[in-house]
């Protein structure tokens, strides 16, 4: 599955972490380019959706 980047739209290479959280897997990515931390959420083999870091916050991710 390919994943961009929410911020640069740059493609992220390997995730840096993988876990299950309910019924999702969940991917974290860290883009090379533009240094942005996400999160994937995949269902069923499909994206469900994006979380982005969100700027100055601590531990705080929003839908992207």
């Amino acid at each position: 599955m390919k994943v961009n980047c929410p911020e640069c739209k740059k493609e992220a290479k390997t995730p840096d972490k993988i876990w299950k959280y309910a019924l999702y897997s969940v991917q974290l990515y860290t883009c090379d380019n533009c240094k942005t931390s996400f999160r994937e959420y995949i269902r069923d083999g499909k994206h469900a959706y994006t979380l982005k870091k969100q700027k100055g916050k601590k531990g705080g991710y929003a839908k992207a």
